[in-house]
């Protein structure tokens, strides 16, 4: 049975888009020849026991009775946790975010009232006094308990160690990350990121720290002109341009010498020119990337960038890729609407063989310089595209040097050679390890962790 705040969320968020929820639909291409939807979900249908228990009995904080205590079936459908005491934990975080909601403070279980487990007491308190995220006392629960984790060891089905938690760290969360409409328009698009969305929300903080690394930004050229609609201000060059200037400059005591060292203002004619950011992005589709763990990094990242191309701000160039080069189908995402229209067929299911990262880099920056990509007529050549490698690091490279300025970034594997092939053509290497630690490697800086 689905918990009471789920359903309220599907209606705030599913209901415009749940037409698109079609990815089964799609045939031909990468699903078709490398079965993203067949062996996986042949796997996927194997039902592990996880020895699921709904015994709320001893849980620290009393039943809101109003509220229907998430289970613990529905806690491992959004969050990975070994340990059943971790599943209590986050039905415990659920009621206090109900209890906040209702602005009720009287949380305490009768049998827990002279507690004197003050940690866990002060952080519940604190959860009243700040912004939670999450749309559900669920989601919130989900947004804490992530924020206590100190680290976890990648292991999908581990039941041998509890995850460590710290009571005492900080929820510090930003409001503008959490809260951002061309992120949070985007996780309601594909199941992973729909289920998992705290935990892709987690990573973004950091995505977007090693975003930053590799900057989307919008070249604006300004050209003088003799005539235009557009002006600009700029320093005098020439005394010519003296009848362009703000008349308000001459009541200025110094005025006299400004004039004559040309240190005024003038409002002169431009031609004003602006260049999106191209962003080429090619995602390791083999069968070693078929982890949650690891696509749910991918699905951040994706989402990350693609919030720049949501405000105008760069266009992506998108295609999966293994060994062939033949293989290679990129999709040009320029718009919300095809935002919208990628996550309708984008496979979270890899199956393929081998990756060749070196063929696919050196064809793409052939394919550029002939002045078209692979499937698309489009004529990159006067560009400065950047591309950008996703993959787990564990294939061959298959090359000496790259051609073109590369950045990757590497899941849970890490890979000596593509670091020194990123650096060697100014580009820069992140390295996502099994603790979700963040590392990134460039010739100015070195290594360095990105907390």
């Amino acid at each position: 049975m689905k918990g009471l705040w789920d359903d309220g969320y599907d209606d705030y968020y599913g209901s415009r888009y749940a037409p698109t929820y079609t990815p089964a639909k799609s045939t031909g291409g990468w699903k078709s020849k490398y079965g993203g939807s067949g062996w996986s979900k042949g796997w996927g249908s194997f039902s592990f026991s996880w020895g699921d228990t709904d015994d709320n009995d001893d849980l620290y904080v009393k039943d809101p009775v109003t509220y229907l205590t998430p289970t613990t079936s529905e806690i491992r459908k959004k969050t990975h946790v070994p340990k059943q005491t971790s599943v209590d934990t986050i039905k415990e975080l659920a009621r206090v975010c109900y209890f906040k909601m209702i602005d009720e403070r009287d949380y305490v279980a009768e049998q827990f009232v002279n507690s004197e487990d003050e940690t866990k007491k002060a952080l519940y308190d604190s959860i009243f006094e700040q912004f939670i995220p999450g749309f559900t006392p669920l989601e919130q629960a989900i947004s804490i308990y992530l924020k206590m984790k100190s680290g976890k060891e990648y292991n999908e089905n581990s039941e041998d160690e509890d995850d460590n938690l710290d009571m005492k760290k900080g929820l510090d969360f930003d409001r503008q990350l959490y809260s951002d409409p061309h992120i949070n328009e985007q996780l309601d698009l594909n199941e992973l990121s729909k289920n998992r969305k705290m935990e892709i929300m987690n990573h973004l903080s950091l995505v977007g720290q090693f975003g930053s690394e590799f900057k989307v930004e919008k070249e604006i050229s300004e050209k003088i002109v003799a005539n235009s609609d557009e002006n600009a201000a700029m320093i005098m060059r020439d005394y010519s341009q003296i009848h362009m200037m703000n008349l308000m400059q001459k009541v200025y005591p110094n005025f006299r010498s400004k004039f004559l060292t040309k240190d005024l203002v003038v409002n002169v004619p431009v031609d004003r020119k602006e260049q999106i950011q191209k962003i080429i992005i090619i995602l390791d589709y083999s069968g070693s990337m078929d982890y949650d763990e690891k696509q749910i990094w991918v699905n951040a990242i994706l989402i990350d960038r693609f919030k720049y191309v949501m405000k105008g701000e760069a266009e992506v160039f998108f295609s999966y890729f293994v060994d062939d080069v033949d293989d290679l189908q990129f999709q040009h995402i320029k718009d919300r609407d095809d935002v919208i229209a990628f996550w309708q067929t984008f496979s979270n299911n890899p199956n393929g063989g081998m990756t060749e990262v070196g063929n696919m880099v050196e064809h793409i920056s052939d394919e550029i310089q002939s002045g078209r990509l692979c499937n698309l007529d489009i004529n990159l050549s006067e560009e400065k595209p950047e591309i950008l490698v996703i993959n787990d690091g564990q294939d061959e490279i298959g090359t000496d040097e790259f051609p073109y300025k590369v950045n990757a970034v590497s899941l849970m594997c890490f890979s000596e050679e593509l670091k020194d092939l990123c650096n060697n053509t100014g580009g820069k290497q992140i390295e996502v390890t099994e603790r979700d630690e963040v590392f990134t490697y460039s010739v100015e800086a070195g290594k360095q962790e990105l907390k």
